[in-house]
């Protein structure tokens, strides 16, 4: 830039659009998978509590029991399915285990099991 003159030249400014330009191109795809792996972890998160809560319900019900259930959450559907039976005399096993799709249509699992004493 020349002494006294206000403003760029447009070789200046040219180059300036140029650095944003590569900026935006390396940035945008980043945001892209971040965004992914945001909806992915909120999926195995909601999996996770989906299994705690089923987990603490069954052993508040007493005796054998197995079945299974479908929950929707903000478009993904998980299906739920347990089983509590008895593996001693004064011992009960449960076993829950979630299933669904990710954004790939992969499909993903989480389990809990868990043995408790039996009066």
């Amino acid at each position: 830039m020349i002494r006294g003159e206000k403003g760029f030249t447009l070789a200046e400014t040219v180059t300036a659009l140029m650095v944003f330009g590569v900026l935006l191109s390396v940035v945008l795809p980043l945001l892209g998978e971040l965004k992914v792996q945001h909806r992915m972890n909120a999926r195995k998160m909601e999996a996770v509590l989906l299994l705690q809560s089923e987990m603490e319900r069954l052993q508040t019900v007493p005796g054998p029991s197995e079945g299974s259930r479908k929950e929707k959450s903000e478009g993904t559907v998980y299906r739920l399915r347990w089983e509590k039976k008895k593996v001693a005399p004064h011992l009960a096993g449960t076993y829950v285990e979630v299933v669904w799709n990710d954004a790939g249509k992969k499909e993903r699992k989480r389990s809990l099991k868990t043995l408790n004493y039996t009066h």
